[in-house]
């Protein structure tokens, strides 16, 4: 009677082929590794990207907006109709056009506020036009990570200030600048600079004098 005589490796050829898969997979994990590092960094570039798009068209849409309105804070001060600061990373006016879906009992006209804060770019915004010391400010982060803010506000002599408004006389309290240039820092992007011309003719509110309002 024939035997057939068993395939058998030797250690040495154990050895190796355990070596070769050892290699394959860690060369498989590094790629595999290299694919997914890529990928995640591409999602979060596409997601600052997605969030800069919308901060900035959000703050577009609001100057396209905006209105001759001067309001009153919660002491009672006449405030400008759009007041800015560059030192403080401030843009603070009045638009029109806050839609009210479930009809509410309040103004069309919206009192918000940009600002840069604890490195973030966010929207403040009231309820109400002329507050009371009550009247709680509502907060949206629109960026979370920025670097700086710069602003300057273009007047009827094409000069670029610092600070609106140039004075705060009552007729000065009323206007708009014609412009507003707006340099963003970016961690990623670096400087980006935006230049939004604001309405010529702003539509204003039938109480616009602050004096006037109740």
């Amino acid at each position: 009677m024939r035997y057939r005589q068993a395939a058998a490796f030797t250690l040495l050829e154990l050895l190796i082929a355990i070596a070769i898969f050892a290699l394959l997979g860690l060369a498989s994990y590094r790629m595999l590794s290299t694919v997914l590092a890529s990928d995640e960094a591409l999602r979060r570039q596409e997601q600052q990207l997605r969030e800069l798009v919308r901060g900035m068209a959000a703050l577009e849409r609001d100057l396209a907006q905006a209105g001759a309105r001067p309001v009153r804070d919660g002491y009672g001060e006449p405030q400008a109709a759009l007041r800015g600061d560059n030192e403080q990373g401030m843009l603070e006016f009045t638009r029109l056009g806050w839609r009210n879906p479930t009809g509410q009992p309040r103004s069309q006209w919206q009192r918000v506020r940009w600002q840069y804060r604890d490195g973030q770019l966010q929207r403040v915004y009231w309820n109400v036009l002329d507050r009371a010391q009550d009247s709680p400010p509502q907060q949206q982060v629109v960026l979370p990570a920025l670097d700086g803010l710069r602003l300057a506000f273009l007047d009827d002599n094409q000069q670029w200030l610092d600070s609106w408004p140039a004075d705060d006389s009552a007729r000065q309290r009323a206007r708009l600048p014609r412009a507003v240039r707006l340099v963003l820092q970016h961690p990623r992007y670096g400087e980006l600079e935006r230049v939004l011309r604001l309405p010529d003719n702003p539509a204003q509110s039938p109480l616009g004098n602050p004096e006037e309002a109740p």
